[in-house]
């Protein structure tokens, strides 16, 4: 037997089970590892991001065209196929919070929420005691509220699990346990957040003045796109999945908003 022919014999550096073979049995490796060096860390980088069968810019596409259907290929075993759903929201929250600082979108959404409380005031029958009262509490709030918008997809992030609570209860026959929402609520927010950057960060860049215009597109587009999810997912009729996922996400927007008055009020 020639030496091209002969089996090699692997020990997994990772996990040190020999083998036979390009992979490792117990943990799959790789058996031929390599020293890093820069031109391998690019390529490793370059293959994480856009791999076609499990890169993060795969999991964007599959999520925008078919969330759910994506959502029950995950729970239902095909996990390797698909970028890890907790480190994509992780990254997309990460992503979120330093775009909308530097491009100081929420600061320009609270002012001009400001501006339209003063004119509606000026119109109102007591004008100056309504706009005083306006201009006092737009001063004391515009830092809290741009303090928590800014991090607010970090908050959602620890909203989730409240959030599962409520498709779970809400859509509980489709024999769905909890985790399994829990998922399908981590891969949906993600994708929201692109949509947000899309939707309202992109278009703020050109017409900064429309930021409210932006701002209310984007809850729009985030309701459709989220009542689509549950409708792939959980798979009931659609007028049935639209009066359920219209009702637990104004369940879910009326805690979220107590829980975010008492981070402001003690701020």
């Amino acid at each position: 037997m020639s030496l091209m022919e002969q089996t090699l014999t692997t020990t997994c550096k990772n996990c040190e089970t020999t083998y036979e073979g390009r992979f490792c049995p117990n943990c799959s490796q790789k058996a031929d590892t390599h020293r890093f060096t820069l031109k391998h860390f690019a390529h490793e980088v370059f293959h994480a991001v856009t791999h076609t069968d499990k890169g993060i810019i795969f999991l964007m596409k599959e999520m925008f065209r078919r969330p759910g259907k994506v959502t029950s290929e995950y729970v239902g075993g095909k996990r390797k196929k698909y970028f890890n759903p907790i480190t994509f929201l992780l990254i997309m929250i990460a992503v979120q919070i330093f775009v909308s600082k530097k491009t100081d979108f929420f600061s320009e959404f609270t002012r001009s929420i400001s501006t339209w409380s003063q004119q509606m005031a000026a119109k109102s029958r007591n004008p100056e005691a309504q706009l005083k009262m306006a201009e006092e509490q737009g001063k004391k709030t515009e830092k809290q509220v741009v303090d928590v918008l800014d991090n607010n997809k970090l908050l959602t992030f620890l909203f989730i699990p409240v959030l599962s609570i409520l498709t779970w209860l809400f859509f509980k026959k489709s024999g769905y346990n909890y985790v399994e929402n829990l998922m399908l609520n981590i891969l949906v927010n993600g994708e929201l957040t692109l949509i947000f950057l899309v939707v309202a960060i992109l278009p703020f860049l050109i017409w900064p003045s429309l930021v409210m215009v932006w701002m209310l597109l984007y809850w729009l587009a985030s309701w459709i796109y989220t009542l689509i999810a549950y409708k792939q997912f959980f798979k009931q009729k659609s007028f049935i999945t639209i009066v359920k996922g219209l009702a637990l996400q104004i369940l879910y927007v009326i805690f979220a908003q107590q829980f975010t008055n008492l981070i402001i009020e003690y701020l």
